[in-house]
């Protein structure tokens, strides 16, 4: 009942936001179109479906390994949902999914209707989606239901004496794969023996994305035989301290790739640099990029292929609360990277790359300021963060062929 009641709840606060804030107008507007959209999906009664269900594009980006590998080897559907606007309207219009939506609040009403519409043959939720009537309805169908990529702490709900609703919901998925074996021994302290450990599938997507780099002429252009700092999924406390930098330095070209690109936050961004020769990577050629100390990038999809350009790299989300973005998209193509310090423990990638000598912590203006010059000058320390960075990134592949392995489809 609390539960339900927090679910109602929620509800309420998204349609009080959507008055004045972008993203609960999305969802609320989302969640209602679910509804006729999944009226009219076309469910092939001579194919397999697989329901894939993702937080954000974080998410997704750990979802799409299998989505990809599974395409290739069967004659399958692809149904993808979201619970986050940031990741459906990026990819609704993912050419591999055969329809992609908002997930409605979680109410067995709902719960029956997705279920029913689109009928899937396998569920997999992944890393920290855990919604109670879509488990138990899944599992009243005898619908196998897998969570991927999960990472979990001994502080999480699910280990508390008040969360035993969700601790014996993750009892009912058939197998749960974690990143990393801290995660697995939690899990099965707590009694959950349903476990393997598989490794996070972004290492296989990033490895992917490595082999076949999107070129990117102005990219090229603007970089030239310089120094490349790319400052990636950036917030306005990374790109402050950059512009600090530049105001002493002027040995390093920049790119700047803020986590949100709506209008205010492009302009927030060419006010903080407005002291230098920026351009925006929308109003840009091949020609009048090359002058220019600042690149900024105003659209979406081309940061994993940016960084095969970097010599040094700045990722955004380690000063504030909400967590630090993607850094593997930045260590397959072996760059030294750095971020703030909060937020470490909830991201297993994040200490793997530390350990190995790959990333780096930085916590004020001097430390950043060191580490970048320190890099840059000496080519001897970015030929041992590359090395390091194809020792750890090829042994912690393969979790994609593990799972689908392990999966009943």
């Amino acid at each position: 009942m609390i539960y339900d009641l927090a679910i109602f709840l929620y509800g309420l606060a998204i349609s009080a936001a959507s008055f004045f804030q972008k993203k609960a107008t999305l969802l609320k507007l989302g969640r209602k179109n679910t509804l006729k959209q999944l009226a009219n999906f076309n469910r092939d009664p001579l194919k397999k479906l697989a329901w894939f269900h993702c937080a954000s594009l974080g998410e997704f980006e750990q979802a799409r390994p299998l989505i990809e590998k599974l395409k290739a080897q069967q004659n399958i559907q692809i149904a993808v949902s979201f619970f986050s606007p940031s990741g459906y309207e990026i990819r609704k219009n993912y050419e591999l999914a055969d329809v992609v939506f908002y997930l409605p609040a979680d109410t067995p009403k709902n719960a029956d209707f997705v279920l029913g519409a689109i009928k899937p043959d396998v569920v997999f939720f992944v890393k920290y989606e855990i919604w109670l009537h879509y488990i138990k309805a899944i599992k009243h169908r005898s619908i196998p239901l897998y969570l991927i990529s999960a990472t979990f702490r001994s502080a999480q709900i699910y280990f508390r004496w008040y969360g035993a609703a969700f601790k014996s919901a993750l009892k009912s998925f058939d197998l749960i794969f974690t990143q990393d074996h801290t995660s697995t021994h939690i899990l099965q302290r707590n009694g959950i023996d349903n476990v393997l450990m598989s490794n996070d599938t972004r290492y296989d997507r990033v490895y992917e994305t490595c082999q076949n780099p999107k070129p990117l002429p102005i990219v090229e252009a603007f970089k030239q035989q310089q120094r490349l700092l790319v400052v990636g999924s950036s917030y306005a406390h990374e790109e402050k301290l950059v512009a600090r930098y530049l105001e002493v330095n002027k040995n390093v070209k920049i790119i700047i790739a803020p986590h949100e690109i709506s209008d205010e936050r492009i302009a927030e961004v060419e006010v903080i640099f407005k002291k230098f020769t920026a351009i925006k990577y929308s109003l840009a050629d091949e020609f009048s990029v090359r002058d220019k100390q600042i690149l900024i990038i105003d659209n979406i999809g081309l940061l994993s292929s940016i960084y095969q350009y970097g010599d040094i790299a700045l990722v955004g989300g380690g000063f504030g609360k909400k967590g630090i973005h993607n850094t593997l998209e930045a260590a397959t193509f072996g760059m030294p990277i750095f971020i703030g310090p909060n937020n470490h423990d909830k991201f297993p990638e994040v200490n793997i790359l530390h350990g190995a000598g790959v990333l780096f912590y930085i916590s004020s203006q001097e430390e950043l300021d060191n580490k970048i010059l320190s890099f840059i000058n000496n080519a001897n320390l970015l030929y041992d963060v590359k090395r390091n960075s194809i020792l750890v990134m090829s042994s912690h592949r393969g979790a994609t062929n593990l799972i689908l392995s392990k999966v009943q489809i």
